[in-house]
């Protein structure tokens, strides 16, 4: 994995943590990604667009496929 940390992890105590918000992508990147560079965006959203997928199949979010924005239900 390109760091070491618990990105999953990480975006489940966002989206809990803001219960009923619906967050972009775009949004979730850059919490979980806030000081990289405008060359590895495209790496960072592949990442966070992965687990977001994982944690859909698993039941743990509500992702839109059409829109990537994504949340935890109330």
């Amino acid at each position: 994995m390109k760091k070491n940390i618990n990105i999953s992890g990480l975006i489940l105590q966002v989206l809990q943590d803001n219960r009923g918000k619906i967050f972009k992508l775009d949004e979730l990147v850059q919490i979980i990604f806030p000081m990289d560079g405008k060359e590895e965006e495209k790496e960072n959203q592949a990442i966070v667009l992965d687990f977001l997928i994982f944690l859909d199949d698993q039941k743990m979010i509500v992702l839109d496929f059409e829109t990537d924005e994504c949340s935890i239900p109330l």
